[in-house]
C-alpha cells in the first residue's frame, strides 16, 4: 500500500484535504466594536495566564459549502504548552495526532500508518497552533473581533499570514471567563470544520508519556 500524502491536520474526512475553507465573501465579516474587542481580548488572555496544561472533550461536526453535513464526530485532547499535543479522533474513522515538542505524529490506525515529521513549520499558523501556541498568536494571524448572534461567547477571527496556508480563517469562542468553548476552520474548498469543547480543564496533571508516540508492530512510517 503506498502511503498517504501527509499534511497536517485533525483530518476529518477520509481522503479530503484537511481544512475545510471558505469563498472570499466570509472574510468581509465585520469587526466588533471597540469594547467588544477589548471583552474578547481580555477573555483570550485570561485563558492564556498561567495555562501549563489544557484537556477537552470535543465533538467535530463537518459540512460542505451548502452547510450539508457530511461528518459528525467526537474524541479528547491533551495540551501541553507550548508544543506538546495529542488529539484523537474517534470513529467513524478513527485519526491520533501526537507532538512531543521534536516531532509530529498523525496515525490512522484503520490504515496501519503514520506519518512523521519535524514539529518547526508542521505546527506554523495551523488551527492547533492557534490553542497550542496562544503566545503566538499574532505572528502566525491577523486577528479580528466578531459578534456573536447569541451574545454568549467572545468570538475571535483568526486569518493566517502564511499564504500557503491549508486554510484561510478560523474563528475560536471564548467565554467571558477565558473558558474556550468552540474552533471552526473552513478550507480552500468551502469545507467547514466546527469542534466545540466541554468537559474542558485548564491545568490538570498529564502523564508525559500522553505526549509520546510509539510506532504500532506493522504499521507504515511516512517520512516527507
Amino acid at each position: 500500500m503506498n502511503p498517504r500524502p501527509p499534511s497536517f491536520d485533525v483530518r476529518p474526512l477520509r481522503g479530503s484535504s484537511m481544512f475545510p475553507g471558505l469563498v472570499a465573501a466570509l472574510l468581509l465579516l465585520f469587526a466588533a466594536p471597540a469594547g467588544a474587542a477589548d471583552d474578547a481580548r481580555l477573555a483570550l488572555e485570561r485563558f492564556m495566564a498561567g495555562l501549563e496544561t489544557f484537556s477537552a472533550e470535543f465533538t467535530q461536526t463537518v459540512s460542505d459549502e451548502t452547510g450539508f453535513t457530511l461528518q459528525e464526530s467526537e474524541g479528547v485532547m491533551h495540551l501541553g504548552l507550548p508544543d506538546r499535543l495529542y488529539w484523537e479522533v474517534h470513529e467513524p474513522f478513527p485519526q491520533v495526532v501526537v507532538s512531543d515538542g521534536r516531532e509530529l505524529w498523525t496515525f490512522e490506525p484503520d490504515l496501519a500508518q503514520a506519518t512523521v515529521r519535524p514539529l518547526g513549520d508542521a505546527l506554523e499558523a495551523t488551527p492547533i497552533a492557534a490553542i497550542s501556541q496562544p503566545d503566538r498568536l499574532e505572528e502566525h494571524f491577523r486577528t479580528l473581533i466578531l459578534p456573536v448572534p447569541d451574545g454568549e461567547a467572545l468570538r475571535l477571527l483568526l486569518l493566517p499570514r502564511d499564504e500557503h496556508a491549508d486554510f484561510v480563517r478560523m474563528m475560536l469562542d471564548l467565554t467571558p471567563d477565558g473558558d474556550l468553548v468552540r474552533m471552526q476552520f473552513e478550507d480552500l474548498f468551502g469545507q467547514v470544520t466546527d469542534v466545540r469543547f466541554s468537559a474542558s480543564e485548564r491545568n490538570p496533571e498529564l502523564d508525559p508519556d500522553t505526549f509520546r508516540f510509539e510506532v504500532p508492530d506493522g504499521a507504515d512510517v511516512y517520512r516527507p
